[in-house]
């Protein structure tokens, strides 16, 4: 049965989609089964794991088709390769509040539809969109962990601790998901100055070990890979953010077989 987990911060530009897509490659190149769940309307992370051009591919079916048609629709899985699936969404999941106000219990809608997928998978990684509505808040029930993914700068340190209020609302509530777990802060596009070290040393003084080392070097090649739609491992196989993603999510990995 596939674990479940998802990446979230409340700031867009904080390297969440281009982290959610380097763990799950890098698993899958160990042999895990993989499926994606693209959150966000932007469709960044379908884009890139499909290898399409978001402005250009339609699909049959996405995510919100899936919402509106409820567990019996059934999730639109597209098949990558061997190791690599993903439900793929585009632009239409920017009406969810508006199609599913007809719901009760809608905070369950996303969990419902992973119970009929979540034996085919050894783990399923969700990529929230950039803010704390109720599709983060559907990602959050739905999962076994979360991954806080921030950079090392005000605005994303503030949106790191409003998951944080967010993740304790959940974890709260013996209805939502008190077993959800924090499995780790991904410390992205970081360079050395004073500025990032006094906001790093901030995410270290409130969350201590949760902090998931190393941090991810500030690197153009990042931005590059998402703008022409390819996966970091692909468009820049050697770079230090390359090998930094790698590592943390060796460490990653090591932390769910031990829980």
């Amino acid at each position: 049965m596939a674990k479940i987990i998802c990446f979230v911060n409340n700031k867009g530009g904080c390297g969440k989609t281009t982290t959610v897509c380097a763990i799950g490659m890098a698993w899958a190149s160990l042999g895990k089964k993989i499926l994606f769940i693209d959150l966000d309307s932007q469709s960044n992370l379908t884009s890139i794991v499909t290898d399409t051009d978001p402005s250009t591919q339609e699909w049959d079916t996405t995510l919100e088709d899936a919402f509106v048609g409820g567990p019996e629709f059934g999730l639109p899985i597209v098949h990558v390769n061997e190791y690599i699936d993903i439900v793929p969404s585009d632009l239409d999941l920017s009406n969810f509040d508006k199609d599913t106000t007809r719901f009760t219990g809608r905070e369950y809608l996303l969990a419902d539809l992973i119970e009929t997928v979540k034996n085919n998978y050894d783990y399923i990684l969700l990529d929230c969109p950039p803010a704390l509505g109720l599709i983060t808040y559907n990602a959050l029930v739905a999962s076994d962990y979360l991954v806080m993914v921030t950079n090392a700068e005000g605005l994303s340190y503030r949106g790191l601790k409003m998951v944080a209020s967010l993740y304790n609302e959940v974890i709260g509530n013996r209805r939502l998901n008190p077993a959800l777990q924090i499995l780790g802060v991904v410390v992205t596009r970081y360079e050395k100055n004073n500025l990032s070290e006094m906001y790093l040393g901030k995410i270290k003084n409130d969350l201590g070990d949760m902090v998931i080392e190393p941090v991810i070097r500030k690197s153009t090649k990042v931005a590059q890979s998402a703008s022409f739609q390819q996966n970091l491992y692909t468009f820049d196989p050697n770079g230090k953010a390359t090998q930094d993603y790698k590592k943390v999510s060796a460490e990653l990995l090591q932390r769910i077989e031990i829980k």
